[in-house]
């Protein structure tokens, strides 16, 4: 059952962002790769838990409704998105790069899956360690215990008696998790303590890799030297707590551990597309993603503040006075030389 619920975590969200990013670029017919249909997909799903999460919270629906409800979401995403991406595919199956492009040599490729390997077993075999403060799967046994969300609290199984703050119901991590669950006999502490860090880890280095794409394009051996630098980073960051070593090896499963992992890097990227008219409808994804696991200021986060900065930095780099002032600095230099 873990093997299937693993499969499914890596079909959904891919058919999902597949499909969503052949909408997005039926216009321009570029490429549709693996690893950003994922993460879009990813968001999307996000997103669909956080809608459920708020019916169940202020609804006051029953779990067992949100599960239908959340199967049936899956489903109605799933079937258009697979009629979409499989019509797609017949008619321009040059689209879909779910390998990497022939060209180089395939030993750093396989120098850096042999290291995520060994993380993923790390991540997978290894006791979680407990993160202070966190309680996730606390609240996730207290949403399966009293079939709804935030109806008691995860550290007293007794109803809350003065309430519990707007920001933490807001928050529909722990829900996520528990439609991720539902009709899997996993333990609670193994899907979100072992599991789902895989799935975070899988989804921080597809967001590396499309930052290494954007910078050294078809070059194989540049690329893989920057992912197999990340995994390095990784590894020697493991043993302190505030670093995203620690983070991707000890604590993937906590909202913040997914905005420094997945959705910082991922914007990041975005960011530093030529054209940002392409890809404003995914950087508003990260942002929403963000409000729904982070604790954050009203719900504008470091995705929306980073996304800012590369906004006013892209305004400024084409503007005529950046032009000038780097035609005169490149005048000077010449003159020098």
């Amino acid at each position: 059952m873990i093997i299937l619920l693993w499969l499914l975590l890596a079909l959904v969200p891919w058919l999902i962002g597949a499909a969503v990013q052949t909408v997005l670029r039926r216009k321009t017919q570029g490429v549709v790769y693996m690893t950003d249909a994922w993460i879009i997909g990813g968001l999307c799903c996000i997103g669909l838990a956080e809608v459920l999460h708020l019916a169940g919270a202020f609804g006051r629906l029953p779990l067992g409704r949100l599960t239908l409800l959340w199967h049936g979401g899956l489903a109605a995403l799933c079937l258009p998105s697979l009629a979409l991406v499989a019509g797609a595919w017949r008619r321009h199956r040059e689209r879909f790069r779910i390998l990497p492009q022939k060209g180089g040599s395939f030993v750093l490729p396989g120098f850096f899956l042999l290291m995520v390997l060994l993380q993923v077993v790390y991540v997978y075999c290894m006791p979680a360690i407990t993160a202070p403060g966190d309680i996730t799967v606390e609240t996730l046994r207290s949403f399966q215990a009293a079939d709804g969300i935030y109806l008691v609290n995860p550290l007293t199984g007794q109803a809350y008696t003065q309430g519990i703050s707007m920001r933490y119901r807001l928050l529909g991590l722990p829900t996520l998790y528990t439609l991720i669950g539902s009709g899997f006999p996993v333990d609670g502490s193994v899907l979100v303590q072992n599991l789902m860090p895989v799935v975070v880890l899988a989804g921080a280095y597809m967001a590396y890799y499309r930052i290494a794409r954007l910078l050294y394009g078809d070059d194989l051996r540049k690329k893989y030297l920057l992912m197999i630098l990340v995994a390095m980073v990784f590894w020697c960051g493991e043993g302190v707590i505030w670093l995203d070593g620690y983070a991707a090896l000890h604590g993937a499963w906590l909202g913040t551990s997914i905005r420094n992992l997945l959705l910082l890097p991922y914007a990041l990227s975005l960011g530093l597309e030529k054209d940002l008219r392409r890809t404003w409808p995914c950087m508003v994804l990260c942002v929403l993603a963000e409000a729904c696991i982070c604790i954050t200021f009203n719900g504008l986060g470091m995705c929306l503040l980073l996304l800012a900065v590369m906004g006013v930095l892209h305004k400024v780099s084409v503007s005529s006075l950046y032009r000038h002032l780097s035609s005169r600095i490149s005048e000077r230099g010449e003159e020098r030389s």
